[in-house]
């Protein structure tokens, strides 16, 4: 086989024990990311090593597609750091087990454009996010259509806060400045809650930027998560969440410091984009959700 030049992408998927996905999850990589004719690999972590033979042969069907890096129950944070190592892409794409790619390539193009055109940007969660961590009660879910598409590129987005896992697209130099996931915040074996938003923070504090992206079309495999079922979810949303929670607000809860963040982040809202309807305050993201301090939506001067 020829020697492939560096993809664009590299998809960073940890897996463990779910082999009724792995060939639908392997088929639909390859036809959304690897089929957009920009370049993409999938790095996978098999963190489970007795289902090493099924990879094995995943990996010799892809032809190239499918990486595989064999740890044994790492899990998450440790997982994403490994295959980070031997990812090649420019881009990188924190995904997990239960998740199906869209048919559509879009997203991968929608993600270049943006990346582009805003060096600055380190980070782009597609999952769920917050505009100000610690003035919303929960967090968002969906496009962000109070904003137009963004002028520059011609795709919606907005920046945020926080955003999670996954899937989380970082650039590649960022990730490697910012030393990757914290694998202080938990131990092998354990999930990596509250390490998106850890690295989130952490890439503002160092002057990048984050920001949000709904892709269409992302389905589940039909069951729930690892981490969601039997004493793996009191583990990981009990205990785990604990730890980490308390390590998170240690390092960066100060009030002074949030209010910061969130101020920087409205005001690069502001700049960047325009409501969809100015003539409606209710279409403003700042007001509901405990974001009221905000006011409006008015550009700064």
């Amino acid at each position: 086989m020829a020697f492939q030049s560096r993809p664009t992408f590299s998809i960073m998927l940890n897996y463990f024990k779910r082999p009724w996905a792995i060939r639908r999850m392997a088929s639909s990589m390859a036809a959304s990311c690897g089929g957009s004719g920009l370049g993409c690999e999938a790095v996978v972590n098999v963190d489970n090593p007795h289902e090493a033979g099924e990879w094995a042969a995943v990996t010799l069907e892809s032809k190239g597609f499918v990486v595989p890096v064999f740890s044994s129950n790492v899990h998450e944070t440790r997982g994403y750091n490994r295959a980070a190592k031997v990812s090649r892409g420019k881009l990188l794409v924190v995904w997990q087990d239960d998740q199906i790619a869209p048919e559509s390539p879009k997203w991968v193009h929608d993600l270049v454009k943006v990346f582009d055109a805003y060096p600055q940007l380190a980070i782009m969660g597609m999952n769920t996010y917050r505009l100000c961590k610690h003035l919303e009660g929960t967090n968002r879910w969906g496009a962000p259509d109070f904003w137009l598409p963004d002028p520059k590129t011609g795709v919606r987005w907005t920046y945020a806060q926080n955003v999670d896992f996954a899937p989380l697209v970082v650039r590649a130099t960022a990730y490697e400045e910012l030393g990757g996931l914290d694998e202080g915040f938990s131990r092998a074996g354990d999930c990596g809650i509250w390490g998106d938003w850890e690295l989130c923070n952490r890439a503002w504090m160092l002057g990048y930027q984050t920001g949000f992206m709904f892709m269409d079309g992302r389905q589940g495999d039909g069951h729930a998560g690892g981490t969601h079922t039997g004493g793996n979810a009191e583990k990981c949303w009990g205990r785990q969440q604990l730890v980490t929670s308390s390590g998170f607000n240690k390092r960066y809860g100060a009030p002074r410091l949030q209010d910061e963040l969130c101020d920087l982040v409205w005001g690069l809202n502001m700049r960047s984009f325009t409501l969809t309807d100015p003539n409606d305050p209710k279409k403003c993201p700042y007001g509901p959700q405990g974001l009221t301090r905000y006011g409006n939506c008015t550009k700064p001067a």
